[in-house]
C-alpha cells in the first residue's frame, strides 16, 4: 500500500512539473483540466487498493481466530506407548509378560520333622521341645517361580487393565507340587477392581524384604476374590474399600471340634462377604508411608439337632473383626524402618501363623462360638550397603488373649496345637551381582508356646532354627 501511494505521488509530481513546463511553452486551460482529472483518477485507484488490502488483512485475522478456536485433531493412539510391551493385532491392546525363575533351599537345624517341614517358615507348627523332633532337615524347591501377564487397553472411560499371575506351588503346603496356583487374576477400570488380588487388610507395602517366600511374622499376604473401590483423597492419600469372598472358617479336629455334645458339626458357611478397608497416607517426598487397616466378617456354625428334631439345623453366628496400622520411613536413601501392629478377633484368614478362628461348643440344642483374640507386631530395619548389597533385621510376634472362652478351652483340653505366643527373629542379606538377579541368605530363629501348662513329660514350648538360601532372576 505504501509503494502504491509513493508511485501515485511520483506520477502526480511528474505530471505537475510537466504541466508547468507545458504552460511555459503553451499554456492552455484544457491541458490543466486534463492533468487534474488524471491525478484524481490515480488517487481513486490508490484508495481502492488500500481498501482491498485492509479487507484482506481483516479476513486473514478472522480465519486465524477461527482456526485457533477449533480443537486440535486427536492423534491416533500409538501402536506401542510402553517400552517393552507387546501390541496386539487391534493396535490398541498391549501386554507385558513378566515373572521370576527362582530356587529355594532351607536347612532346619532345630524344629523340623516330616509333618511340618516346608520351604516356608513353620514356627507355629514346630514340635514341642519334649517331642525330640528330627533335626537337620534339608528342603529344596523351584515351585516358587512365578509367571505373570499385565494387559492394558484404552477405553472411553480410561485404561482397562488386567493382571494374571501364578506360581507353581499348587495346593501343596510343603515344597509345592509343580501345578499352577493363581496369585492374582483381576480387571481394573477407573476406580474399580474385580478379581483376586491382595486384600486391603494386609500390609505388604510396609513389610521388610525376606528370603522366606511367605514373609515375616506380624503381617500377611492374603489374596482374596474381591470387588474393590479406590478413592483418591489428595495426591498422597487414598481410601480402598472391598467386599471379599474367601475361605470358610472350618471346624477341624485341632481345637475347633465341639467341646461337648455328640452330634456332627460343620461350618455353616458365610452368608455375607467380608468387608475390608485401607487408608493410605504417603509423605510428599515419598519417603514415608502410613496405612490403616480394617476388617469385618461373619463366623457361622451349624449342627444337626437331637434325634427327636432330626432334619432341623441350629445356626450360631459371631462377628470377626480386626484393625491394624503399618508404616515405613526411609530416613536416608539407604536406611528404611518398618513397623506393623494388628488386633484381630475371630479370624484366621489374613495373618501368618494364626490359630483356628474359634472353638465351638454345644449345650443341649444351643451352639456357642468362642472366638480367638490376638495382637501381632513387627519391627524391621533395612540398610543398603551398596547398589548391589543390602541387609534386613526384623522381629515379629503374635500373642493371644489368655482369659477368654477360647483360651479356657485350649487349657482344659491341654491342646498342643493352639499357640498362646509366637515370635521370630530374622536376619538376611541380598546380593545382586547383575541387574535383575538376587542371591539371598537368611537366618530365622523362632519359638511357639501353647496354652497348655508345662508338665514333667510334656513341654509347652517349641524352638525353631533355620537357614534359607534363595537365587532369583526377575524378567
Amino acid at each position: 500500500m505504501v509503494k502504491v501511494k509513493t508511485l501515485a505521488l511520483s506520477v502526480s509530481a511528474a505530471l505537475a512539473w510537466g504541466a508547468m513546463g507545458s504552460a511555459q511553452a503553451a499554456t492552455t486551460t484544457q491541458q490543466v483540466a486534463d492533468l487534474k482529472a488524471q491525478v484524481a483518477e490515480l488517487q481513486q485507484m490508490v484508495q481502492s487498493l488500500s481498501s482491498q488490502q485492509q479487507q484482506q488483512a481483516v479476513q486473514l485475522q478472522q480465519q486465524a481466530q477461527i482456526a485457533a478456536a477449533k480443537p486440535a485433531p486427536v492423534a491416533p493412539t500409538a501402536s506401542s506407548t510402553k517400552p517393552g510391551w507387546i501390541t496386539l493385532a487391534d493396535g490398541q491392546t498391549q501386554l507385558r509378560v513378566y515373572g521370576s525363575v527362582r530356587a529355594d533351599s532351607t536347612y532346619d537345624t532345630k524344629g523340623g520333622n516330616s509333618d511340618t517341614t516346608s520351604i516356608t517358615n513353620n514356627t507355629n507348627k514346630v514340635p514341642l521341645n519334649s517331642a525330640n523332633g528330627t533335626r537337620n532337615n534339608l528342603n529344596v524347591t523351584a515351585a516358587t517361580s512365578r509367571l505373570g501377564v499385565d494387559v492394558v487397553r484404552p477405553t472411553q472411560y480410561g485404561d482397562l487393565t488386567g493382571k494374571l499371575e501364578a506360581d507353581f506351588m499348587g495346593s501343596s503346603s510343603t515344597n509345592g507340587d509343580g501345578s499352577f496356583r493363581v496369585r492374582h487374576a483381576y480387571l481394573s477400570l477407573g476406580k474399580w477392581l474385580v478379581g483376586q488380588t491382595t486384600s486391603p487388610f494386609v500390609n505388604v507395602d510396609t513389610m521388610p524384604e525376606t528370603v522366606d517366600y511367605n514373609g515375616a511374622m506380624g503381617g500377611g499376604t492374603k489374596r482374596n476374590v474381591q470387588v474393590r473401590y479406590t478413592q483418591p483423597i489428595t495426591a498422597n492419600q487414598k481410601v480402598l474399600v472391598a467386599l471379599e469372598g474367601g475361605d470358610v472358617d472350618k471346624l477341624s479336629t485341632a481345637g475347633t471340634a465341639l467341646a461337648s455334645g455328640t452330634t456332627t458339626t460343620s461350618s455353616g458357611g458365610n452368608r455375607l462377604p467380608a468387608l475390608t478397608a485401607r487408608y493410605d497416607i504417603a509423605t510428599a517426598d515419598k519417603k514415608g508411608l502410613l496405612q490403616v487397616h480394617g476388617m469385618l466378617h461373619e463366623n457361622r456354625i451349624s449342627a444337626a439337632t437331637a434325634a427327636t428334631n432330626a432334619g432341623y439345623n441350629i445356626d450360631e453366628t459371631k462377628l470377626g473383626w480386626g484393625v491394624g496400622v503399618g508404616g515405613k520411613y526411609s530416613f536416608t536413601p539407604n536406611d528404611t524402618v518398618f513397623a506393623n501392629y494388628y488386633h484381630v478377633k475371630g479370624d484366621n484368614r489374613y495373618m501368618f501363623f494364626q490359630n483356628d478362628a474359634y472353638v465351638a461348643s454345644r449345650v443341649g440344642t444351643d451352639l456357642y462360638i468362642g472366638e480367638a483374640e490376638f495382637d501381632s507386631g513387627l519391627l524391621g530395619y533395612s540398610h543398603k550397603w551398596s547398589p548391589k548389597f543390602r541387609s534386613t533385621v526384623a522381629a515379629g510376634a503374635i500373642w493371644y488373649k489368655n482369659d477368654n472362652t477360647y483360651a479356657n478351652y485350649a487349657k482344659t483340653t491341654a491342646s498342643q496345637t493352639l499357640n498362646k505366643n509366637l515370635y521370630n527373629i530374622i536376619v538376611n542379606s541380598f546380593y545382586s551381582p547383575v541387574k535383575d538377579v538376587d542371591l539371598g541368605v537368611e537366618y530365622t530363629y523362632g519359638q511357639r508356646e501353647t496354652f497348655a501348662s508345662k508338665t514333667a513329660l510334656v513341654d509347652n514350648k517349641g524352638d525353631y532354627s533355620r537357614v534359607g538360601l534363595m537365587a532369583r532372576y526377575n524378567f
